[in-house]
């Protein structure tokens, strides 16, 4: 094995330029592989945190459905209605499904929530508003409040708000200042401005507003009930999965996920991981054909030498296996400098889009162990293009060789 490595080191040595030439190609192909991998995954990681990082990824709801007189209620939801039993889409006793859920392996966040509409008065004016009633310490698990908050606390009790700053900024609101809730009715109550947030989103700043869930409860007059359970999972690809399962745990409920909702987004996200496997397999392809015509050049310019070292007795087998390692050889150092090569093109991406604003267009996270796969797929196709010079080899007669 060790005078095998010796001949194919010497091989690639006696023809530097060409060994140079299709290490850069396999570089470059890995380097492409590498940057372009890393570049979807990170465009991916960052819509899917735009879409529903910041919201529920399975939301938990009291069921609608009508069912016969006599029917068995649910413990979490129910009303009756006539003769017939209505399962009400508010959640009753769901305090212990929100314990449950908290004891949950997959679950990251559990925010219960009331939620309403309404108009906010301000100067004469009337704005079309939701509010929100939530447990502050759970809702921040979820919304992450506290890192979008821009003045105030979001420590809530009694009739104090956190409202969106675009809303502020609408009406010229501040920590401290009273404003007026108009609901279906012409019910009105004043609230204190306790916190301005900014979610990063235009349409939740202009009109959400957030209140202690027992507040908001009050004010709609539905005793301890809740709308809602809102969750976070630590996979939100499994999000389908997870939801199915947990209805089978839990009857008399409804539960939906994000990607029931955002059917488009998934679609798009399949679409660019298609196109990226596409483009990566041609690359292989391009790099697997490059080292086998490298190699079968190789083959024909290395044939005396091969012939003389049969006729001094070296085996077929070992003829081949000098090809093999080459192709191994080539694969190995041109896909390590293609990882390197592709590292410091992320860098340069980074570099290239945070000039204008010194933040880039969206994070880029290398992973070494993708760039580890990356390597093994590329080593191992390039001692498979490897085996017809291989074979080749194995078959040359020597006294033929060495006479022609």
């Amino acid at each position: 094995m060790g005078f095998e490595w010796k001949v194919a080191f010497r091989f690639l040595k006696d023809g530097r330029g060409q060994t140079a030439f299709i290490m850069l190609g396999i570089a470059v192909g890995v380097a492409v592989q590498v940057f372009l991998g890393t570049l979807i995954s990170g465009l991916q990681a960052n819509l899917i945190d735009n879409t529903v990082g910041s919201s529920a990824h399975i939301i938990f709801s009291g069921d609608h459905r009508f069912t016969g007189e006599g029917a068995s209620s649910s413990t979490y939801t129910h009303r009756i209605d006539g003769n017939f039993q209505q399962e009400d889409e508010r959640l009753k006793e769901w305090r212990p499904l929100m314990e449950a859920l908290d004891q949950h392996p997959e679950m990251t966040a559990v925010s219960p929530l009331v939620q309403g509409n309404g108009f906010l008065l301000r100067s004469g004016v009337s704005a079309p508003i939701v509010f929100r009633g939530v447990l502050p310490e759970r809702a921040n698990e979820l919304y992450q409040l506290e890192d979008g908050l821009k003045e105030g606390s979001i420590q809530l009790e009694g009739n104090q708000i956190l409202i969106g700053s675009s809303l502020a900024e609408e009406y010229q609101l501040q920590l401290g200042d009273n404003l007026t809730f108009q609901l279906p009715g012409d019910s009105r109550q004043v609230f204190t401005v306790k916190g301005i947030f900014d979610l990063g989103s235009q349409s939740i700043n202009d009109r959400w507003i957030f209140l202690d869930l027992s507040r908001a409860q009050r004010l709609l007059g539905i005793g301890d009930d809740i709308d809602q359970l809102e969750t976070q999972i630590r996979d939100v690809f499994a999000a389908d999965l997870l939801a199915e399962g947990l209805e089978n745990q839990f009857q008399g409920i409804t539960i939906d996920h994000w990607k029931e909702q955002n059917a488009d987004l998934l679609s798009a996200l399949q679409s660019q991981s298609g196109s990226s496997i596409t483009i990566q397999v041609f690359v292989l392809l391009a790099i697997t054909l490059g080292i086998a015509s490298v190699l079968a050049v190789s083959v024909v310019q290395k044939s005396k030498q091969i012939g003389i070292l049969k006729a001094m007795g070296t085996p077929s087998h070992s003829a081949s296996r000098i090809f093999l390692m080459q192709g191994g050889l080539l694969g190995f150092l041109g896909s390590l400098l293609g990882i390197l090569f592709g590292f410091l093109l992320t860098q340069l991406f980074l570099w290239g889009t945070a000039r204008a604003t010194g933040r880039a267009l969206f994070p880029l996270e290398f992973d070494p162990a993708a760039a580890a796969v990356i390597v093994a797929i590329a080593t191992t196709a390039s001692v498979i293009s490897a085996l017809i010079p291989a074979r080749k080899s194995a078959k040359l007669n020597p006294i033929d060789v060495i006479r022609g």
